[in-house]
């Protein structure tokens, strides 16, 4: 089936660029989830109660997303899965930014860690997250749902 209006391999690069860009932050958090817990909690939304879990829930989710993303599996519904989680997160920094909660946003530890920049919630990280959405649009609409395998043709000899 041939897409009109949104070349397949506008699709695959989209695909393989935010699949490579959420195994990143996904195994950046998995690999200290104490410290992304600690961030969550700054956020001052979700009981303490439930911190770890979503602090695992959301480093493995967007380590499986992305890595479903690379290898073009089920990729619509990776995608779709990413845009509600890029929702929540831009509803949480515009939340905290609205109270006046100055603190890390969570999201790119390994910026500050190679590179000195610290990444607050503020502007900056709630127009790249809306970018993120814009560009998990169309594979969330248009992507593959399927297992990308190979078919054997066997023929029938009668």
């Amino acid at each position: 089936m041939q897409r009109i209006g949104f070349p397949s391999a506008l699709i695959t690069a989209l695909r393989l660029l935010l699949g490579a860009i959420f195994i990143i932050s996904g195994g950046e958090k998995l690999m200290d989830l104490k410290y992304f817990a600690l961030v969550i909690a700054e956020y001052q939304i979700l009981p303490s109660l439930l911190i770890p879990a979503v602090a695992l829930l959301v480093s493995l989710c967007e380590l499986l997303c992305g890595t479903m993303l690379l290898l073009n599996l089920f990729s619509r519904i990776s995608a779709s899965v990413m845009l509600c989680m890029m929702a929540i997160f831009i509803a949480a920094m515009a939340n905290n930014l609205m109270r006046g909660l100055d603190h890390d946003c969570g999201c790119f530890e390994f910026l500050s860690q190679w590179y000195g920049l610290k990444e607050g919630i503020g502007i900056g990280p709630i127009v790249r997250d809306i970018l993120f959405f814009i560009l998990l649009l169309p594979v969330a609409l248009l992507g593959s749902n399927r297992i990308s395998r190979k078919k054997n043709h066997v023929s029938n000899m009668e």
